[in-house]
């Protein structure tokens, strides 16, 4: 059994290449990146010879195709995905593997390749493509599926997120946190998609002091991101879907909301001299410059032990059971890195064993039947690996909500 994990010597495919390693699921690991003296580097100091390095870009249909001929399952960790997204699944529906999951977070990338089209191909040749299983989408909306199971009636959801500056990152991640702050996002709101500008609607939201030690009441801001568009097909009767986030230290949001003034997040060159320059693209290299220079944060470059850092989120789930009004409440910190990767390489491993069921594209609640055990073996695997995890999650029956 092979596996070809795209992107697996970034920041974040390393985590979901330690998992795959541990899980021991397949005979032969294919990684790819585009830098072969990093790529020769990792799997040297990996010392399994079950790894292979291979140099490829994405994009480069001809070389990427013969890749994901040799492969059972491919694992895709490379972004942006709205930009890397659509190539990608154009060559794997081209390519002799029936097997493959990402962790697309990028409602553009979701709808530009999941079409009728592509989905008739895809039926017709027998695979299976999950878009978008990692952190968010993935285990969140899932275990959203698993609060669901517990009720008669899911009526709202709201996610509320902290993004940690420190938290394992990269330019592929900010530029990711970036566009989903910028311009114009979705949310759900009476039933129905409803757009607006983000950044424009500032929430105020108590973040639990046993899991966000310290935090308090802090402004969150409106965050485009996949929910929207993958909850309402499992779960068409939500009346409000609420995805809010902050940066932490709430300092580092402050600056964010001021670049976004200034159009530093914007994609669209302006002329510089003679030269058009994206102002997000300049962004970007002075954020590298920060995080891969002397001091350890991209924004802010004081320093905070691990334990300081509040990278996590809280997912509630209004319902009814029996009649009466219930509310579901789970929240957590840890890396980045496994809490993203960790359910791609679960993911990867059950569709390697055939215990993914359906044919075709598929967003991540289509795809796990079992939400409950999923979201288990995610944080069970999160803390065997000896990550730091901080989690709490309880339900409540006769409770009054608005």
């Amino acid at each position: 059994m092979t596996i070809l994990v795209l992107g697996g010597t970034g920041n974040q495919g390393q985590f979901a290449m330690e998992k795959l390693i541990v899980d021991g699921c397949f005979d032969e690991i294919i990684v790819t990146g585009r830098n072969v003296e990093k790529g020769e580097k990792y799997v040297k100091e990996l010392n399994n010879d079950k790894v292979r390095f291979e140099r490829v870009d994405v994009l480069d249909k001809e070389a990427l195709l013969p890749l994901m001929d040799q492969a059972d399952v491919v694992a895709n960790c490379s972004g942006p995905f709205y930009k890397l997204l659509p190539a990608t699944i154009d060559a794997f529906l081209e390519s002799k593997c029936k097997k493959y999951v990402d962790y697309c977070d990028d409602i553009a990338a979701f709808e530009a390749v999941i079409t009728d089209e592509n989905q008739k191909i895809a039926k017709e040749k027998g695979k299976q493509i999950i878009i978008g299983l990692g952190g968010s989408p993935g285990v969140i909306p899932i275990e959203v599926m698993a609060a669901a199971e517990l009720m008669d009636e899911p009526q709202k959801v709201a996610f509320y997120m902290l993004m940690d500056e420190l938290s394992e990152g990269g330019p592929a991640v900010w530029d990711h946190m970036l566009e989903n702050f910028n311009g114009i996002v979705s949310t759900w709101e009476g039933g129905k998609l409803i757009e607006r500008q983000g950044l424009s609607v500032v929430e105020e939201h108590e973040f639990d002091d046993y899991v966000f030690p310290g935090v308090g009441k802090a402004k969150v801001y409106d965050l485009g991101h996949p929910e929207v568009y993958t909850l309402p097909k499992v779960l068409p009767n939500l009346e409000e879907i609420k995805i809010k986030c902050s940066m932490f230290p709430l300092s580092v949001q402050g600056m964010v909301n001021d670049m976004s003034r200034i159009g530093l997040l914007e994609n669209d060159p302006i002329k510089v001299g003679d030269v058009e320059v994206a102002p997000r693209a300049v962004l970007l290299e002075l954020m590298k410059v920060l995080y891969y220079g002397d001091s350890p944060g991209f924004l802010d470059p004081s320093y905070r032990e691990k334990e300081e850092r509040m990278g996590g989120a809280t997912t509630i789930v209004y319902g009814v059971k029996d009649g009466k009004k219930v509310r579901y409440e789970s929240s957590w910190i840890t890396e980045m890195g496994p809490i993203t990767s960790f359910p791609l390489a679960i993911a990867a491993r059950m569709l390697a064993n055939d215990e993914i069921e359906p044919i075709g594209f598929m967003i991540a609640e289509e795809a796990i039947t079992k939400a409950g055990d999923f979201v288990a073996d995610v944080y069970g695997s999160i803390a065997d690996q000896g990550y730091f995890l901080r989690r709490k999650a309880n339900i409540d029956y006769e409770i009054s909500y608005i």
